[in-house]
């Protein structure tokens, strides 16, 4: 995929900016006529002011305030008008600024969630949540710049050059050729500046990822007591950050050295011309005065270009990874035109699967014309060493990844014509090693029926034999499991994942490992409890621990992708091929790989 540009970014913060138009043009409009009213009218009428002071003077008349109280009320008006205005269209910005910041939060999520297992096994959570947040902040930065800066910038050049030219036309012309010199190559440096941007922005999220990752296997390291390969790791990445910003400041103070040298000039050629105006052709003070004011207005926003412009280039790069993620199509697409699901029975086909993993592609694939049928009702294991394609048969199951030929059917139903939520709802999935969220123990076992009563939730953590340590807890139910469950023992979370299940009550059941790390005493309460919940539904269960399945209507030998043996546990037993083996080689009660 090509690199994101800034006009693909830019696309995406129009798109949602589109939304809330009203308040957009409201927040610009706004703008606009709070600098007229605050910015370009008061100096005007200080210039008349000025004007009629002179002519008194020069024609000795005697001064009096009221003659010039109208010139005070305007100002005065302007004034308020001005900071009127700027309220307003502050509240108009922040309210379309905050809507957007809460519609792309929703649907960067969106996207992530509707993103493969590939893609999110290639990433690290912690990035992903820092392009997230740079992506939100840069579309603030970009919209801030816009309305605060450029179109009041513009707006008072415009007005300040309409106004001198009426003034002294020449020196107009001339402020204007030497601000589009100065555009020109403004402009130029900021492109220069671009890519230091974008890897200064790129080096900043691996640190963040680095950071997550190390934080996540805090017990890891110190278990293998890596602390200072990790810490020395870690302040690579830091110092690879840290080289970035500094080639990006070096660039920055470049171009603000050329900046500061042209705006200074500014100054210089305003007094300059205001000084030959009056002495050359006598002009009023006033004609000194406005060309000085107005000249003094535009560097002020002529300075703040350039900080506009390193604003802007730090919220693109910051924007750029994000946008290069929200232009990725999800690999595991739902049909346009989905059927609603008939899954009555429970009767799953595989039919001629010919599946391999994308970066395999070229290769022998995992899977070649298999073939599987496994009837409603029936409890099916599959056995295997690893590799063999135990867990994969589930995730194309669960459609986390997709098959290049041939079909997976549900009751005659292809599951890649119905919606995947709608899919995975009718089944129950327990992975080997279960996440938990960091949430209280209820809401992790309701996360299987969010409906379900406290009643319910408490029936089957006592199914799952899991009611027994919760209530030992000093919060109960009601305790937090720290992120990713790492506050319960393998066992315990398991027991949760367990109960999960149980309460999802789905006519399909699927349980990857799901005894592994229970000891055996436990095994034994929960086989009682899974057979409970195996009683009138589809299940298909993989285990390493062959005691586990013995009991099965039917065992599913798996030897590289390929079907090599089926039948009961005792009709496997008699062939003497592969399952005898693995049976006669257990140690402990697990398959040796």
């Amino acid at each position: 995929m090509k690199k994101p540009t800034t006009r693909q970014s830019l696309r995406i913060f129009w798109h949602y900016t589109k939304r809330y138009q009203l308040l957009f043009w409201s927040s610009t409009v706004g703008s606009v006529l709070a600098v007229i009213a605050q910015d370009i009218i008061p100096p005007y009428i200080v210039a008349k002011t000025f004007q009629k002071l002179q002519q008194a003077y020069s024609n000795h008349e005697a001064l009096q305030f009221s003659d010039y109280s109208g010139y005070f009320i305007a100002f005065t008006v302007s004034m308020l008008l001005g900071a009127a205005l700027w309220r307003i269209q502050t509240y108009c910005v922040w309210k379309f600024e905050i809507a957007v910041r809460k519609d792309m939060a929703i649907d960067i999520y969106n996207h992530l969630q509707s993103q493969s297992q590939r893609f999110h096994a290639d990433r690290f959570g912690g990035a992903l949540v820092s392009q997230t947040n740079k992506f939100i902040a840069g579309y603030e930065k970009v919209m801030d710049e816009f309305v605060w800066s450029i179109t009041s910038g513009v707006t008072a050049f415009v007005a300040s050059l309409l106004v001198l030219f009426f003034i002294s036309y020449k020196y107009a012309l001339v402020l204007l050729a030497v601000t589009t010199v100065y555009m020109i190559i403004m402009t130029w440096r900021m492109r220069r500046q671009m890519p230091f941007n974008r890897a200064e922005a790129v080096a900043e999220s691996n640190q963040t990822a680095a950071l997550a990752d190390a934080i996540t296997n805090t017990t890891t390291i110190r278990a293998f007591g890596q602390e200072d390969f990790e810490s020395s790791r870690f302040g690579g990445i830091a110092g690879n950050t840290h080289k970035s910003s500094m080639a990006l400041a070096v660039e920055a103070l470049k171009t603000d050295s050329i900046s500061h040298a042209q705006t200074n000039s500014f100054h210089v050629i305003a007094f300059l011309f205001g000084l030959v105006a009056i002495t050359a052709t006598h002009a009023n003070v006033s004609v000194l005065y406005l060309i000085i004011t107005y000249t003094q207005g535009l560097v002020g926003r002529l300075w703040q270009f350039g900080r506009v412009m390193r604003n802007l280039n730090r919220a693109i790069g910051d924007s750029a990874e994000m946008t290069e993620i929200l232009g990725l199509e999800p690999e595991i697409k739902n049909p346009e035109k989905p059927e609603p699901v008939a899954f009555p029975r429970g009767t799953i086909d595989f039919q001629n699967v010919t599946f391999y993993y994308p970066e395999d592609a070229g290769r022998t694939p995992l899977f070649k014309d298999l073939y599987m049928h496994i009837k409603p009702g029936e409890k099916v294991g599959l056995v295997g060493h690893s590799g063999g394609g135990k867990t994969t048969i589930t995730k194309l199951l669960l459609r986390f990844m997709d098959i290049q030929e041939g079909s997976i059917m549900i009751d005659g139903q292809d599951i890649t014509r119905v919606l995947q939520i709608d899919l995975r709802k009718h089944i129950a999935y327990v992975p080997q090693e279960p996440m938990l969220f960091h949430r209280s123990l209820r809401e992790n076992i309701r996360y299987g029926s969010p409906e379900a009563t406290d009643e319910q939730v408490m029936a089957v953590a006592k199914m799952a034999h899991a009611h027994e340590f919760i209530e030992k807890l000093s919060h109960g139910y009601d305790t937090l499991v720290g992120e990713r469950g790492v506050k319960l023992s393998g066992g315990q979370r398991q027991r949760v994942a367990i109960a999960r299940a149980m309460l999802k009550n789905a006519p399909i059941l699927v349980l990857d490992e799901a005894t592994s790390a229970l000891d055996s005493e436990s095994e034994v309460l929960i086989q009682d409890a899974l057979w409970k919940l195996m009683e009138g539904r589809t299940a298909i269960v993989i285990a390493h621990r062959l005691s586990t399945i013995q009991k099965m209507d039917r065992i599913l030998v798996m030897d590289k992708g390929v079907i090599a043996e089926e039948g009961t546990h005792k009709e496997l037993i008699r062939q003497n091929g592969v399952y005898a083996t693995l049976w006669n080689h257990q140690s402990g009660g697990f398959i040796e790989e």
